[in-house]
């Protein structure tokens, strides 16, 4: 996976069930979310907080944005579910 495509500044209050941060690929930025259900998946029923859980699988979630991302480099947000985990 290329170094500079990095997980930024997620933001764990939203008005959702999901979780927002940043992609930064080279020098765009791109806007992404993973619902919280596929961070319940990640977690295996454990009922971590969300911050933890997204810090213990971030390789896990760049990875699946990055797969993502590469399949379609033209997508404006790039939306994380279960499905992707």
């Amino acid at each position: 996976m290329d170094e500079k495509f990095q997980v930024v500044d997620p933001e764990f209050k939203t008005t959702g069930d999901y979780v927002s941060f940043t992609i930064v690929d080279g020098d765009r930025r791109v806007p992404a979310r993973i619902s919280r259900t596929a961070l319940a998946v990640l977690d295996q029923g454990n009922n971590n907080e969300p911050a933890a859980v997204f810090e213990r699988h971030m390789e896990t979630i760049r990875s699946a944005a990055y797969k993502m991302r590469r399949v379609n480099p033209t997508l404006a947000m790039i939306f994380l579910a279960t499905h992707d985990f």
